[in-house]
């Protein structure tokens, strides 16, 4: 591995041949989080400035800094602190600038987006030159989605999220350019030839921590589109009954059907409850610490089997992070397979969208 820094137009500022610590992370269907430290030197301090760009080269993204922090510590060593998100965290910086009706696959409609509000929008002075859509990856699947001004990235984390896909912009640093991809894992799981499984009993798995939490849980949506009384459009996002029945309503009024068919209507409405159904899931998820060198060529978005025949528990579920420590002395790796307890920003954002 190398670490090289980038200024915004992906020249290389500085070669970095040590450091104090690392932690990247990488998430699936929204841009991952890095931090790093390093030693004080005039060069690191020139170099390790907010808006460039660090770039590990054994890793797909680089990541964007946004934060510095310079400290005198009490052996008299001063240190450079920096954290930031992944590239993808440039999307964020835009917004769906004009309604806009998709059809399509989710991929399709996510590249659309992409491109329309960052490589090619109408307005000149929202590009970003650095920017190109990558190569298909082949998703079959379709929706009718409706967005007006909604923010760009948080748009691709709920298509994404929706239809258990993932997103990057993968740096190319011959090129000097960022590609737009969206992410299908694998099915790597105990049924298939190249099975991928993380358990106590292949003594893959050093420590693991494993999570049931219903207490944030919906799985049915009554979707309230336009009209007022009797005479307002509704949709019914999911068929669970009885006491397993958990139900929400979510007002989607702000979707117009102008110039649409009844059922392209009803299609936006239904995908809107899905999405919204994704922000409020069952927890079921492991944490685990990876033995060194035992990843077993597990990626990001993989559908791997998680299992503990002590807890009786076994999963096939989706890799949706990877956090690499990294130290001068050694490497730690942890994979959260399914989806993590919600943070409390998360839990806000979810009840006032």
């Amino acid at each position: 591995m190398e670490l090289y820094v980038l200024d915004k137009k992906l020249d290389i500022a500085g070669v970095l041949s040590r450091y104090e610590a690392i932690i990247w992370k990488d998430i699936l269907d929204r841009p991952g989080k890095f931090e790093a430290e390093f030693l004080f030197t005039l060069k690191n301090m020139r170099i390790l400035k907010r808006t460039n760009i660090l770039y590990k080269t054994d890793e797909m993204q680089a990541g964007i800094i946004n934060y510095r922090h310079i400290k005198l510590n009490r052996d008299g060593r001063v240190v450079i602190r920096i954290k930031g998100g992944m590239a993808s965290s440039y999307l964020n910086r835009r917004i769906i600038w004009s309604k806009t009706m998709l059809s399509g696959s989710s991929e399709e409609i996510m590249r659309q987006l992409v491109k329309e509000n960052v490589v090619d929008p109408v307005n000149p002075k929202r590009r970003m030159p650095k920017i190109r859509l990558g190569e298909l990856c082949g998703i079959e699947n379709h929706i009718e989605k409706q967005v007006t001004y909604d923010n760009l990235q948080e748009t691709l984390t709920e298509i994404s999220a929706e239809a258990g896909l993932g997103y990057r912009l993968r740096l190319d640093l011959k090129e000097r350019l960022f590609y737009f991809e969206v992410i299908k894992g694998k099915d790597r799981t105990i049924e298939t030839r190249k099975r991928c499984i993380f358990s106590r009993s292949f003594n893959n798995v050093e420590t693991q921590e494993y999570f049931e939490d219903d207490s944030n849980y919906k799985n049915v949506c009554l979707v309230c589109g336009k009209g007022e009384d009797e005479d307002r459009t509704i949709v019914e996002v999911g068929d669970a009954e009885g006491v397993d029945r958990y139900e929400m309503s979510y007002s989607a009024a702000f979707l117009g059907q102008e110039g649409q068919t009844e059922e392209t209507y009803l299609m936006q409405l239904a995908q809107k409850g899905s999405e919204k159904l994704k922000e409020f899931y069952l927890v079921q998820s492991f944490e685990s610490k990876i033995r060194q060198g035992r990843m077993q060529g597990c990626e990001l978005g993989d559908i791997v089997t998680c299992s503990d025949d002590e807890w009786e528990i076994r999963m096939d579920v989706q890799v949706k992070q990877i956090e690499k420590h990294l130290s001068k002395d050694e490497q730690k790796v942890y994979l959260t397979f399914g989806d993590s307890r919600p943070m409390l920003t998360d839990l806000i954002r979810a009840s006032i969208r």
